[in-house]
């Protein structure tokens, strides 16, 4: 099934915003309940500082967060598909990426990372919920190591937004999960209220921020490749010109036609 997505620029200027919005929702509403103490603001204000609060589970940034990794990795596939049409090389790559991603998406929603924890495999005394990290660095090594050759296959700007994205995600998903560790995050996850919260409520916010960039650059880059692949095949096929006019009226992407000619990039 193929989805009709917005051109790149229009769908991320999007999810920027909504990024955006996220975050003032988050420290905004936890600013007046837990730093200022109005906690009668509006009706059920509790609950609502708990639906936009960035650094909570089953709730409106984890749903967002779970379903960016799945619309990257249905790009991934439609990636692979379109290599593996063409004979291309790196398909099984394409492929790959795109199942990682919709891992990182099942575990964005149901936290199963934390199982690491609650199973004891890392003893990490009251740092013990950092074990995750400890459990996946080596798999996420081998994993970036047998990706070099891919990755310099790919053409220079796309490479450098993947390189970046993932620089992003992982400062976010490590780096400052571990400065989140000095500022009042205990065993339980739970922090007293007032400025105590505050201060680490900030740096957890600095850490999804971070995530949430990390996979819109690399979305970017991905859904970029796509559009553009597409386009040259719209341009290759029987009344390219009346199609490719069309779409871009309505700023969407072209259906994949039919080229003889592969993206030199992919060879």
């Amino acid at each position: 099934m193929r989805i009709n997505l917005p051109t790149p620029r229009t769908l991320v200027r999007f999810l920027l915003g909504f990024v955006a919005g996220l975050h003032v929702l988050s420290l905004g509403g936890n600013y007046l309940y837990h730093g200022l103490g109005h906690h009668n603001v509006i009706p059920a204000f509790a609950w609502w500082t708990t639906f936009f609060n960035v650094d909570k589970e089953k709730n409106l940034p984890t749903w967002f967060s779970g379903a960016l990794l799945l619309l990257t990795a249905y790009v991934l596939w439609e990636i692979a598909n379109h290599v593996a049409a063409r004979g291309e090389k790196y398909a099984k790559h394409w492929r790959i990426l795109s199942v990682v991603f919709a891992f990182l998406s099942m575990d964005e929603i149901t936290q199963m990372h934390e199982m690491s924890r609650k199973m004891g495999l890392v003893n990490l005394g009251t740092a013990s919920y950092l074990s995750w990290i400890v459990v996946a660095a080596p798999f996420v090594l081998v994993f970036c190591v047998s990706y070099l050759k891919f990755l310099f296959r790919l053409p220079v700007r796309m490479r450098l937004l993947v390189a970046g994205g993932g620089v992003l995600f992982v400062l976010g998903a490590v780096g400052m999960e571990i400065v989140g560790a000095f500022v009042g995050r205990d065993v339980s996850g739970n922090v007293a209220p007032g400025t105590g919260y505050m201060e680490y409520l900030l740096a957890a916010s600095v850490e999804e921020l971070c995530e949430m960039l990390g996979v819109i650059t690399f979305f970017y880059a991905v859904s970029s490749y796509l559009y553009d692949r597409q386009q040259q095949d719209a341009l290759a096929a029987p009344g390219a010109p009346v199609q490719l006019a069309a779409a871009r009226a309505r700023r969407q992407p072209v259906a994949a036609g039919t080229s003889r000619h592969a993206d030199p990039a992919s060879r």
